[in-house]
């Protein structure tokens, strides 16, 4: 071969070797390329079309919406990512990103939490309102990050939780005491109703409707908007309206998932969590009379207002039972149920 041919031949290979080159690098993903969409998964135990589905779902589009599309929100409902507690748990191992469970069911992990669950410790949704939204709030989940690996970043939902039931009308705290009744797996809402006078039956929230309908328990006590939501009414046609605890759900996200995230990605997940609290809020206002209305007018439920008094009454050594138990915390809890009655006035 002549040298012309040889140099040709050379110029040839370096030529392809740039053109490959220039592909790899412009076309080939590379492992900083492969960076796509970071994926969040949510899941809550209500059905779709509840406000904890409401609110997922907006905080979602609000999510990826300020994100720009860096972040992809998945969310499961109906207990496909297990029962409320267990979804907290999987939170804290980062295998889910974020959940809306009730509030009492993060007690056991965070013992704060259940200054919110305490009876009647709330008086009104613009008491509740104030406590949660402003200063008392952060105070109370201030450290739960570093606790318990989960950050509040809202509140979806405030209502109060009524009780129902299978047997009978409940006219008086004496109706009350005779019948069984759920309760969550949370020691402050089994000494409330031990204080008010029965033997309650702690039960996940994922066993409980089951529970009704087979008898192994005569009622207990959820929101109108959770109670419509899940057919409770389809099996318990008597509900009395005593609103001793309040119905907080929080939106929850695993610490591990807030730490991959850049800080502008943080503060566009806390506006859409806000935005999704405004959401589950209005919808469950805007649900619970025109629910109430379906109970009794379409459902055959029966309505009772029971007098609250003893019910108050009784409250009060739970409270006390509550400070006295948390010898470490009980300074801190008396100086958060001052403020928080402060708030009432």
């Amino acid at each position: 071969m002549s040298g012309i041919a040889k140099n040709k031949v050379i110029a040839a290979t370096v030529l392809a070797t740039i053109l490959i080159a220039l592909v790899v690098t412009f076309i080939v993903p590379t492992d900083a390329d492969h960076h796509s969409a970071l994926v969040m998964t949510v899941g809550y135990a209500l059905a779709e079309k509840s406000v904890y589905d409401t609110a997922a779902k907006v905080f979602a589009e609000e999510f990826e919406k300020r994100t720009n599309g860096e972040v992809t929100v998945r969310t499961f409902s109906s207990f496909k990512m297990g029962g409320e507690q267990e979804m907290f748990k999987k939170l804290q191992l980062g295998t889910l990103d974020g959940t809306i469970i009730a509030q009492n069911n993060a007690g056991p992990f965070y013992e704060p939490l259940d200054l919110l669950v305490l009876p009647y410790s709330l008086q009104s949704y613009e008491h509740a309102e104030k406590v949660l939204d402003g200063p008392i709030g952060q105070k109370i989940w201030e450290d739960m990050p570093e606790k318990a690996g989960v950050h509040l970043v809202s509140i979806v939902q405030i209502a109060f939780r009524h009780i129902y039931n299978t047997k009978q009308p409940i006219e008086n705290i004496d109706d009350f005491r005779q019948l069984k009744y759920r309760v969550p797996k949370n020691a402050v809402m089994v000494d409330t109703y031990k204080a008010f006078g029965s033997d309650p039956v702690p039960l996940a929230w994922s066993e409980t409707l089951t529970a009704v309908q087979t008898g192994a328990v005569d009622g207990g006590d959820l929101a109108i908007p959770v109670l419509y939501a899940q057919k409770f009414h389809d099996v318990a046609k008597h509900l009395a309206l005593t609103g001793h605890f309040a119905a907080l759900p929080p939106f929850f996200v695993s610490d591990k998932f807030i730490k991959r995230l850049s800080d502008d990605q943080r503060a566009a997940l806390h506006a859409a969590a806000a935005v999704a609290a405004e959401a589950g809020r209005r919808q469950s206002n805007d649900e619970e009379a025109e629910m109430l209305r379906k109970l009794t007018e379409d459902h055959g439920v029966g309505i009772t207002r029971p007098d609250r008094a003893p019910f108050i009454a009784a409250a009060k050594q739970v409270h006390q039972a509550f400070t006295d138990r948390a010898e470490e915390q009980g300074a801190r809890y008396i100086e958060l149920l001052e403020l928080i009655e402060d708030a009432a006035q």
